[in-house]
């Protein structure tokens, strides 16, 4: 299912949470939306799941205008932060809740077994949430969220409660789960890790606008803003005065195009990290700084040559 999203608004007293939102989601798309904490996306995430009410503008489904339509009317299904699982509740009623009135048991319990097998809590459908790890309330809100065969899925930052190596095999199973029932998903996250991890195309949000929308390899290599450049990737671009090479505005450089070792451009090493396959290096220069990557490790207070191979801008605050 499609989902289209046409000149929508919201506001909040002064403060414009969605401003003139223009945004197409094609069927089976994994689509990510990414911003900093405050940007608008998750009120664009609960506007298109019917839990918000915007104020103008279109939400469209599979082309059918659902604005004023509620939420239980929307063939989605959303899994929230903090996964939303009722303590007072088993894993399996938790799992059976969105379709307990809406199949015959039989189907209920073919789907139940489908799902707690493929995610591997088959054995923890009698325990309550309480009893079950990050992971596990995890796979249980995906479970949930499942059950209905939903035709969009909405995803609220689902993995920030998760330790660094629980999000990468969690975010391996949401891809293949997304994959394997090709149902269109918009998720929201402020992690620009999970953004490029996950997204088949990417819009880059701030203060209730859509900044930019493409690809990941698009974003991270044509930064169209200084913000969307400072913002997208790990680590972040190099933002810095572009008269260093000759350009009126600021221009960004990405740690992998810095090259140490020639060039015209003088700099001191000011620090150093390790990060496993190589170095990052900061280095200062004409009242500047910048990081960038090198395969030995450096000396703090050495003095280097550099280059840059390619940059992103101008741009003009």
């Amino acid at each position: 299912m499609s989902v289209e999203l046409r000149s929508v608004t919201k506001q909040y007293d002064k403060l414009k949470a969605l401003d003139q939102i223009n945004l197409k989601i094609e069927k089976g798309e994994f689509f990510v939306i990414l911003g900093p904490s405050g940007s608008g996306k998750t009120t664009l995430l609960r506007a298109v799941a019917g839990l918000e009410r915007v104020d103008s503008g279109n939400i469209l489904l599979e082309g059918r205008d659902v604005t004023e339509v509620p939420p239980h009317k929307r063939e989605v299904a959303m899994v929230f932060q903090n996964y939303a699982l009722y303590p007072h509740k088993t894993v399996l009623e938790n799992i059976v809740m969105p379709v307990e009135n809406q199949l015959d048991k039989r189907e209920i319990l073919r789907r139940v077994e489908e799902l707690s097998s493929r995610l591997k809590i088959d054995a923890l459908l009698g325990r309550y949430p309480s009893e079950l790890s990050g992971g596990q309330q995890q796979r249980a809100a995906l479970a949930r969220a499942l059950i209905k065969r939903p035709r969009v899925f909405l995803m609220d930052e689902p993995l920030s409660n998760l330790d660094a190596i629980q999000r990468i095999s969690a975010r391996k199973l949401i891809r293949e789960v997304q994959r394997e029932n090709n149902v269109t998903t918009l998720y929201v996250t402020h992690d620009q890790i999970e953004a490029m991890a996950l997204a088949d195309r990417v819009a880059v949000m701030n203060n209730g606008k859509i900044i930019q929308v493409g690809t990941p390899e698009e974003v991270y290599s044509n930064a169209e803003s200084e913000f969307v450049a400072s913002f997208f990737g790990n680590p972040p671009t190099s933002i810095i005065d572009g008269k260093i090479v000759g350009l009126e505005g600021k221009i960004g450089v990405r740690p992998e195009d810095v090259e140490i070792g020639d060039g015209d451009l003088k700099g001191q090493i000011t620090d150093v990290e390790f990060w496993g396959d190589r170095y990052l290096v900061y280095v200062y220069f004409a009242d500047e700084e910048i990081r960038a990557f090198h395969h030995k490790r450096l000396k703090i207070g050495q003095e280097i040559r550099f280059k840059f191979k390619k940059i992103s801008g101008p741009w003009n605050s």
